[in-house]
């Protein structure tokens, strides 16, 4: 997954109540973010820094499968 999409998403979530289940390439679980309080891109190509509430979050985004989030609309 490329940095731009990742971080819209991610900055649209500031604030709000959404989590956001990511896939990381290799692993069995997913990862969940909530809490989003700031997103900012790092020095790398593809690097990525989530605050929330609870922690520090750091990500590089190439190595992410797949994002999902459950639609607000309940469908």
């Amino acid at each position: 997954m490329e940095r731009g999409p990742l971080l819209r998403i991610l900055k649209d979530m500031v604030g709000t109540d959404r989590e956001l289940d990511l896939v990381i390439s290799g692993e069995s679980a997913h990862l969940e973010i909530r809490n989003v309080e700031d997103v900012f891109e790092l020095h790398s190509s593809q690097g990525l820094q989530v605050t929330t509430r609870q922690n520090l979050i750091w990500i590089d985004a190439s190595h992410v499968a797949a994002a999902y989030q459950a639609r607000e609309d309940g469908r």
